[in-house]
């Protein structure tokens, strides 16, 4: 029933996915996509309230016993600052403006699943509670599923899972990637001023040479991985920015140096933060110098409830088959899903939209990155199959 249901609106999830790939906004200035997302869930009957946490909207379905479980379904909203170079009917309008992450083909997705819950009889009979349907801005760099939470899109009702789906270029379209606990890393940016004495540079013994000390203090910083923690702990410590000095035969007063912390842990976060200071402090004073150090508002990490992650896992493998289920190992980079996380039970997970037939193959990020269109309805169906499913046995589809 459900595999037929998502064929017959198929046409219609690649409209709107096409519209909004049109008309990318970025964070937190996402207007059109977000009027657009409550239109659509107020002509599906459904709740919906807007400017939740800036632009965000939540939609509500109230299935055949209202006062049962909420399950939550996220879709991130807005796109990145890259100039599209994809020549396609329906590229970009908006110059340096582009849905480079799939988060335009997330929201079809979501809103899919409203669609046909809202014009299905059966499925609201089979849906004992509620689904709850949350939009969200800010996700690349703004911090927006942190706002969504602030202003209360997990409460009334509270949320007792929430799952989410990312389109991935690294995976072929019709496979489901699986990340038990630890799925992305947190992200922690660094910027460190190690303050001398500037010199003429043929009298260094009348400076106080920041140089040396910055380039101790690279060389401290590359061993907090390889020989301060666990090669199994997951973490990634890079500089990737140093300035200094102003002509060759000058010793500058400053030094600059700046990069970036992942961890797959907070208890390995916390400790390579610390770390960082101690290192960079105590180079400098050995040095005489002064050191100022300054941190990026930062990502924790995000970690899946393998309860959650092993029940998509299973329902994917009665959907698509086991060999399209992957289990994947954690990526380095960082999601803000890990705050829905901390609320409430939940898991992300991948599909597939690569397809090399096609030539589609581009990752994300990146200003010729598209999609394999079928992913779109096996996104709504995998979500409405978790639906079914999680309201039929809350307990034994999922423990959480």
């Amino acid at each position: 029933m459900l595999r037929g249901a998502v064929k017959e609106i198929e046409q219609w999830l690649q409209d709107i996915r096409r519209d909004f790939h049109m008309y990318p906004e970025l964070r937190f200035q996402e207007k059109r996509t977000a009027a657009k997302v409550a239109e659509y869930l107020e002509g599906f009957g459904l709740e919906v309230k807007t400017g939740v946490g800036g632009t965000g909207v939540v939609g509500l379905y109230r299935g055949n016993q209202p006062e049962g479980r909420t399950f939550a379904l996220r879709a991130d909203m807005d796109a990145l600052p890259i100039q599209e170079e994809n020549e396609l009917p329906f590229s970009s309008r908006h110059p340096g403006v582009m849905h480079a992450c799939g988060h335009d083909a997330h929201m079809a997705m979501v809103l899919g699943v409203a669609r046909l819950l809202s014009e299905s009889a059966e499925l609201r009979e089979r849906l004992k509670g509620k689904v709850k349907l949350i939009f969200q801005p800010g996700e690349e760099g703004g911090h927006g599923a942190r706002q969504m939470i602030s202003a209360g899109a997990m409460e009334n009702p509270r949320v007792d899972v929430i799952v989410a789906a990312h389109v991935a270029p690294l995976l072929p379209v019709g496979t489901v990637g699986i990340y038990l606990r630890e799925a992305c890393a947190s992200a922690d940016s660094f910027e460190v001023r190690i303050v001398g004495k500037g010199a003429h540079a043929a009298y260094p013994h009348l400076s106080l040479d920041p140089v040396p000390a910055g380039a101790q203090i690279i060389s401290g910083l590359q061993t907090l991985v390889s020989r301060n923690t666990d090669p199994g702990e997951g973490l990634v410590l890079s500089v990737t920015q140093v300035r200094a000095g102003t002509a060759t035969n000058v010793i500058p007063d400053e030094m600059y140096l700046a990069g970036t912390i992942r961890a797959l842990s907070p208890e390995i976060r916390q400790w390579a933060l610390q770390r960082l200071e101690q290192v960079v402090q105590g180079v400098c004073q050995a040095h005489s110098l002064g050191a100022e150090i300054s941190w990026g508002d930062g990502y924790p990490p995000m970690t899946n409830h393998q309860e959650v992650s092993s029940f998509i896992a299973r329902v994917a493998a009665e959907m698509v088959g086991q060999e399209r289920v992957r289990y994947r190992r954690p990526k380095f980079g960082s999601e803000d899903f890990g705050y829905f996380l901390s609320c409430a039970p939940g898991a992300g997970f991948d599909l597939g939209c690569a397809n090399e037939e096609k030539g589609i193959r581009q990752m994300l990020h990146t200003c010729r990155f598209d999609l394999d269109e079928d992913v779109l309805g096996l996104g709504v169906e995998l979500y409405l199959r978790l639906l079914e499913k999680y309201f039929a046995d809350p307990s034994a589809a999922c423990s959480a």
